[in-house]
């Protein structure tokens, strides 16, 4: 199924009756309960997408094996990519109260994986159980919210991305107070009795459904091939010479049949116009997953260079982080009203931002420990910078779309967001491996990884920048 659309499709009429209904009605009558339990999975989902990388570094000191430090996090991405692409399908199958139940169970036990986890390959494989149920659950909430009446279910979808918001605001520094106080297994600890509440919220809150579509597949196989196929071909460049050309063949070979697989499917996981960027559709949603390459995967390793290389803390660590996730959402909001020839430039200031950030520490890595208010500036600059591009970003892929397919791009975005930032703290995890992690060769090591950063932001301000004419803005 391919993106036809030329021109952005006129809102419904009905959608301006949604901006007059109050946010406090998804919490009034019989939406309560069920508001709170998708919120509340919201939270689940989204809070370990953030709060451990803060505790990484101390993570590497006690398990470990540098050559998997980037996957502890990719692991968890691409694992969700799955999640998404499968829940979503299954709350169709079968309502949403099992999907919802197994979800936050399974997601507990990956918790509880990821606290024992005696080494860090352990680490990986438990980080993925657990993205598994995280990518369910994001999912779900979003399912859930479209089956509210049209003006409740525009406001249950701004407190979503609001919990989204607030929690990259606040995890970081949350993982860097319970990493230095607690420990790192603390992190996913607390999970336990966090989940156990909400299983009992959504057992007595969730009524059970008829099914929407009890016939319609669920994509396991072409969600797994995908998510194969990245992580063949981005382990490649870490592993020795014999093992990464058995890496990319098993990339390649996924990537083979991925792609046959969608071209059989009525409904694809990833608009075919996505790989190559074509259209406004396909433009925008490969640029989304370069931006995410760029700002998550660094994300992966500031702290490693603020607490080895600098001798910070976690919890700074954890604060310099919320601090690029609070100008996000200022950057977030003030594009927001931004129109006319505004949203294309500001997606090409965003990538230079980020471009900025990225040589910006790559030099003070080089340079020595420069005062510690330069990192703050500069990693809210590219914070900044990816909220001005990926708000525009979303509503191009949504806006240029048929109304038809507009829950198939929507999907699809969050998918390429996971997929950009899984490939990017790869990639930016081979360079690590590459130069060396041990105190003689780390700081060349961030230096190289930032500026790999540097590059790749200049994709979309270049030769990938959204294929979106002045007059559609």
């Amino acid at each position: 199924m391919a993106l036809t659309q030329e021109k952005p499709r006129a809102a419904d009429n009905t959608r301006a009756a949604g901006h007059r209904a109050s946010f406090w009605a998804v919490f009034s009558g019989p939406y309560l309960w069920t508001s709170i339990t998708i919120l509340s999975g919201t939270v689940i989902g989204s809070m370990d997408s953030y709060i451990v990388n803060t505790s990484m570094p101390r993570v590497l000191g006690d398990l470990g094996e540098p050559q998997f430090y980037a996957w502890v996090a990719s692991a968890f991405i691409l694992a969700q990519v799955v999640g998404l692409s499968v829940a979503g399908a299954w709350k169709d199958r079968a309502g949403l109260r099992t999907p919802f139940l197994v979800a936050v169970a399974a997601f507990g036990v990956g918790s509880l994986m990821c606290a024992l986890a005696p080494s860090m390959q352990l680490l990986v494989f438990s980080r993925a159980f657990q993205g598994l149920a995280g990518g369910a659950l994001n999912a779900l909430g979003f399912a859930a919210a479209a089956a509210y009446p049209e003006g409740l279910r525009l406001r249950m979808l701004s407190l979503i991305s609001g919990v989204w918001g607030v929690i990259a605001l606040g995890a970081p520094l949350l993982g860097g107070v319970i990493t230095d106080t607690l420990g790192w297994r603390w992190i996913f600890l607390v999970n336990l009795p966090v989940c156990g509440a909400v299983i009992l919220l959504g057992w007595f809150a969730l009524r059970s459904s008829r099914p929407s579509d009890a016939r319609r597949a669920l994509p396991v196989t072409r969600a797994v091939l995908l998510a194969i196929s990245v992580a063949g071909l981005t382990a490649a460049p870490s592993a020795s010479r014999e093992v990464a050309v058995g890496l990319l063949l098993v990339g390649l070979l996924a990537a083979v049949l991925f792609a046959r697989e969608e071209r059989r499917a009525a409904v694809p996981v990833i608009p075919r116009e996505t790989w190559l960027g074509r259209g406004p559709v396909g433009s925008s949603l490969l640029a989304t997953s370069f931006y995410m390459a760029t700002y998550a995967g660094a994300g992966v390793f500031l702290p490693l260079y603020l607490v080895e290389v600098r001798g910070e803390s976690t919890t700074q660590a954890g604060l310099v982080l919320s601090v690029g996730g609070f100008m996000w959402t200022i950057g977030s909001i003030f594009a927001a009203t931004r129109t006319g020839r505004w949203p294309r430039r500001l997606a090409l200031i965003g990538a230079l931002l980020i471009v900025v950030a990225g040589s910006s520490i790559a030099a003070q890595s080089l340079l020595g420990n420069l005062p510690l208010v330069l990192i703050y500036v500069t990693w809210a600059a590219a914070g900044f910078g990816v909220g001005l591009a990926m708000l525009h970003l979303t509503n191009w892929a949504l806006v240029y779309s048929p109304a038809s397919q507009s829950g198939v791009v929507s999907g699809a975005s969050q998918t390429m967001r996971m997929l950009g930032g899984a490939a990017g703290g790869a990639l930016m995890g081979a360079v690590l491996n590459a130069i060396g992690s041990d105190p003689d060769h780390l700081r060349l090591s961030i230096a190289a990884i930032f500026s790999l950063t540097t590059l790749i932001a200049l994709f979309p301000a270049t030769i990938g920048r959204p294929k979106i004419s002045v007059a559609e803005d």
